[in-house]
């Protein structure tokens, strides 16, 4: 049995490969948190999200999972999300990113536009390999073939359940399949309490993702306020987004 996307916001169809777990779809969220630290005042939206992109290798939980390959770890919803960084320990600040595949977009700052490969890591038991990477044990022969043989498939991300929330998944993104992703928006929170110290970074509006690219350039600066870097906006980065954007602008049908 497959799994079920809890995230899928649209009607786009779900092509399955014939013979391997692997489908072609778009129209997805993904939510990402991390714990806020003092040393992300000052830096970009763009910076930050970067960031998201990590290389596996041994100083990390997963060292023995695709090593060499920079990885993002992503989940279906924000409970998710949260839930997962707790389960490892986090505090009570912290940065949630609100990402989704540029490709679906109505209005997309990516080039090429592509619709997401995933493999269905619930019909290989993924789980298992993770597991045992979580409690150090070493991995069989066979778990890793079936780590090479997801590499070897090449896909954008693996969806795998998740250990925090029974019935939600995570995603874990391979570094092409992260470019695929654009930010929704960036949300701080610092402590528990609503209203206070918090604030978002808006980088698309409304439900067709209609991007503000130069959010891009703002960052949070203490008490949770949001500045802006200029510099950002004569940025190789912004120029390409920027480029994209008014290509896929000339491209709607004028009514």
């Amino acid at each position: 049995m497959g799994l079920e996307f809890n995230n899928a916001t649209g009607n786009i169809p779900i092509y399955r490969h014939r013979t391997l777990p692997l489908i072609t779809t778009g129209e997805f969220d993904f939510f990402r948190c991390v714990e806020f630290s003092k040393g992300m005042y000052g830096k970009t939206v763009s910076e930050l999200h970067a960031g998201n992109l990590r290389l596996s290798r041994t100083d990390n939980r997963y060292a023995n999972l695709f090593p060499g390959q920079r990885l993002s770890y992503w989940a279906d919803s924000p409970e998710t999300a949260r839930t997962e960084i707790k389960r490892w320990g986090s505090g009570k600040n912290i940065l949630t990113f609100w990402a989704y595949d540029d490709g679906s977009s109505f209005i997309p700052t990516v080039y090429p536009r592509k619709e997401l490969l995933i493999i269905d890591g619930t019909q290989i038991e993924f789980n298992k390999i993770l597991k045992k990477l979580d409690h150090n044990s070493e991995l069989s022969r066979g778990d890793k073939e079936l780590i090479d043989d997801i590499a070897y498939q090449e896909p954008d991300c693996l969806a795998y359940e998740s250990e925090a929330i029974k019935g939600k998944m995570n995603f874990l993104f391979f570094e092409h399949g992260f470019k695929k992703i654009s930010l929704r928006e960036v949300r701080l929170r610092l402590g528990e309490e609503k209203g206070k110290n918090h604030n978002v970074i808006v980088n698309a509006m409304s439900s067709d993702y209609t991007p503000v690219i130069k959010s891009y350039g703002d960052m949070f600066m203490p008490i949770a306020r949001i500045v802006h870097d200029k510099k950002y906006d004569e940025s190789d980065e912004y120029k390409l987004r920027y480029q994209v954007y008014c290509d896929s602008m000339q491209r709607i049908p004028k009514i």
